[in-house]
């Protein structure tokens, strides 16, 4: 025996002895062991008061030439006893060579035959255990190292053991007992490929208890360098590692069809691939209506090739039309009986080897044939799924955005889809909606965001085909955009669309000329400057339409429009005082500046300047967009002081154009008979010149005081009457005039 310890100790030995301990190891896996089971039968209770039982180690090997070693049985097999994973007891019992029988391998029937030279031999070790009864169950565990390495359905199987289990169930008292089921027939070893099969593995139980049966997963037990361990190791067991396209339910491969019968016992299949598979069986032991205990059986099924007398029969696909052909292959019979499980009919038969049958309808028949050549007689059975195909390719179209998503047209052919059939849709989970079963929308609203695969499963029987069709979605409608202009550049400004792929758009600049586009990033020139409100649109016309607004200025290299004004105040009795305006455009900030006066940032303020007399000063502007700064000189003429007005009526005026005396208007002189500069027509409380002709019809009105009268051609020479009446300001009384104009060219 070679424990782990020692496994770890021979790596730290010299390379003969490792060798030499290789060798003795490698006589002693079993890659002639095919399998086994365990089972226990309850004898009594002992003098101490103790169960009794007869343990059962049943193993099989390889007894055909294939064991070229002609490896035998191993003189004894030891058990181990557990509870959970601690060891209660171990025993041993010694190979009995009349206890060792041939297993005959038996032919499926008449018409096929297995190979020559097929051999399995059966050792049956028994083992005496006393164990006292307990409320926590037992369990039995012999272990084996290696199987075969030309199994094929575990990877390196010549490193892997087995584990063979059974259980004692807990008890509360002596009396509980309970011995195992024990299989009523032989493992069969050998089945043909290609040809069905069915495998009786039903078990007796000597208490009576219910049975059930199942494919069960199979335990790893011993490894090459410790290929018999004594004790065993206990639970849990880790499960074998099963090569790829292999699994404990699907041990001859996912097309082999492997069932068992979960109340006969009945193991059923219809192997395809030829070669050594490793299977188990359990059979659950069932009290009281709960389980309480199981066996295992663990053997090795070689696939062979048989010499097969049937006719062989390609199975028609599922769901390929309403008219089935039956194509034949090999092995030709001499008479042919079919029946295509029509029920309730009488011409559904047919002698033909190669027979086509229509149905009426669609559905799952079990088509039966009879064939008989020489001795050979039997019978196949075939399940036919009767459909005809269908269409399940589709497309999702006509995205459309609505309410935050996309609401997508669903396009799918089905007019060859029967009542018979089944499908489910599946949009993914923020759609609307999000599956459907047995109905298909004719549209359905998906999120935004990333693609969505939508998936179609339909199925008609047992006949199933999967679609599936990815929908893009755009991103939505989304205005976002940017000006690319330099401040102070002229009329053509460039827009950036920062979100070009989420159109259509639609640009309107603000002009209110109508100036518009559906360009993704368009230039654009102004009619003119100034501060415009351009609005880009994403998606018009729809019901996700996106909206930005940005104002932009349009400024030439020049931004400033100088327009301001000096005005000085004319007071009736003081002086000094100067209305300083701006009223251009293009100023963000500006400076009055008088020195030793003034300096203002206001757009209007009044200045008091200490005497009259002509002041100069400067205006300086300030333009942030284009960071730009122009400075304007200015004069302020502050007048002499009003103490009052006296008015100059001319009496004649000679309208013919030479530039002198050619308009009639009151003068306005101050105290020093000066002509007062800076008037306001304001400063007057009434103001009223009226002229008339000679029929008294008025040929000049004016409310505003300095306002001309210039006679048209028109006009007649002539005496015009001139009447006036006004007050000043600075007057105490209302001035009034009646005088004559003559009107000479």
């Amino acid at each position: 025996m070679v424990s782990i310890g020692m496994e770890q100790y021979i790596r730290q030995c010299s390379a003969a002895i490792l060798l030499l301990s290789l060798f003795h190891a490698e006589r002693a896996s079993g890659t002639h062991l095919v399998g086994g089971e365990l089972t226990y039968e309850y004898v009594g209770l002992n003098a101490q008061g103790e169960n009794e039982f007869e343990v059962h180690c049943y193993i099989y090997r390889d007894c055909s030439s294939n064991n070229t070693n002609e490896t035998g049985f191993d003189p004894s097999a030891a058990i181990g006893v557990y509870q959970q994973n601690n060891l209660i007891t171990t025993a041993s019992g010694s190979l009995n060579p009349a206890l060792v029988i041939e297993i005959i391998p038996e032919n499926p029937n008449n018409c096929a035959f297995l190979p020559e030279d097929l051999c399995i031999e059966r050792a049956e070790y028994i083992i005496n255990v006393s164990l006292p009864a307990s409320q926590q169950e037992y369990t039995i565990v012999h272990q084996r190292c290696c199987r075969s390495p030309v199994i094929l359905n575990l990877t390196n199987p010549e490193e892997q053991g087995f584990s063979l289990v059974t259980t004692i169930p807990a008890s509360t008292s002596a009396s509980a007992i309970n011995s195992t089921p024990i299989f009523d027939q032989l493992p069969q070893a050998f089945v043909c490929s290609n040809y069905p099969f069915s495998i009786d593995n039903s078990a007796t139980d000597p208490d009576g208890d219910s049975l059930s049966y199942s494919i069960s997963p199979l335990y790893l037990g011993g490894f090459p360098l410790e290929p018999i361990p004594n004790p065993p190791t206990g639970p849990p067991f880790n499960s074998v590692n099963w090569a790829p396209g292999f699994a404990p339910q699907a041990p001859l491969g996912a097309g082999s069809g492997l069932t068992i019968d979960p109340v006969s016992g009945v193991l059923s299949a219809s192997p395809g691939i030829i070669g050594k598979f490793v299977l188990g069986i359990v059979v659950t032991e069932w009290r009281n209506g709960q389980p309480i205990g199981s066996i295992l059986r663990d053997f090795t099924m070689d696939v062979v090739a048989c010499n097969i007398l049937s006719p062989g029969y390609d199975a028609p696909d599922p769901c390929s039309g309403l008219t089935i052909n039956f194509d034949q292959f090999m092995n030709p019979s001499d008479t042919y009986v079919w029946d295509f499980g029509v029920a309730d009919a009488d011409d559904d038969l047919s002698a033909e080897a190669e027979p086509q049958f229509t149905y009426d309808e669609p559905g799952v028949y079990d088509v039966s044939l009879f064939f008989e050549t020489g001795s050979c007689s039997d019978s196949m059975f075939f399940e036919v799924v009767v459909h005809e195909s269908w269409n399940s390719t589709f497309e999702v179209t006509d995205l459309v955005c609505f309410d935050g998503g996309w609401l997508g047209q669903l396009e799918i052919d089905d007019s060859n889809w029967t009542p018979y059939m089944e499908w489910e849709w599946n949009f993914g989970v923020d759609s609307d909606p999000a599956s459907a079963s047995n109905v298909t929308p004719d549209e359905v609203w998906f999120a935004s965001g990333s693609d969505v695969t939508v998936e179609l499963e339909s199925s008609a029987f047992t006949c199933e085909q999967s679609a599936d069709f990815v929908v893009e979605l755009p991103d939505l409608p989304l205005a976002d955009f940017e000006i690319d202009y330099e401040p102070c550049s002229g009329l053509d400004v460039s827009f950036v669309n920062l979100s070009p792929n989420t159109g259509p758009f639609f640009w309107n600049f603000g002009t209110g000329l109508g100036t518009s586009t559906d360009e993704v990033s368009p230039v654009f020139t102004y009619p003119s400057y100034g501060s415009y409100e351009v609005e880009l649109t994403a998606g018009q016309d729809s019901d996700c339409a996106d909206v930005q607004t940005l104002q932009i200025d349009i400024l030439p290299e020049f931004p400033f429009d100088s327009t301001y004004a000096v005005q000085p105040f004319i007071q009736c009795d003081e002086s000094g005082f100067v209305l300083l305006q701006h009223s251009g455009a293009g100023v963000d900030e500006l400076t009055w500046d008088f020195p030793g006066i003034l300096s203002s940032n206001e757009l209007t303020v009044q200045v008091e300047f200490p005497s009259t007399g002509v002041y100069s000063g400067t205006l300086t502007l300030y333009n942030e967009a284009c960071d730009l700064t122009a400075a304007f000189n200015i004069e302020a003429d502050v007048p002499q002081p009003l103490s009052g007005v006296t008015y100059q009526i001319p009496n004649v005026i000679s309208p013919n154009n030479d530039g002198q005396n050619d308009s009639f208007s009151t003068v306005l002189v101050n105290g020093n008979d000066e002509a007062v500069s800076g008037l306001n027509p304001g400063d007057f409380y009434t103001y009223n010149l009226s002229i008339y002709n000679r029929w008294g019809t008025p040929v000049f009105e004016s409310l505003q005081a300095g306002k001309a009268w210039r006679p048209a051609p028109e006009v007649p020479d002539g005496t015009y009457y001139v009447v006036l009446s006004a007050r000043h300001i600075c007057d105490e009384t209302l001035f009034n005039y009646t005088g004559e104009l003559s009107v000479v060219r």
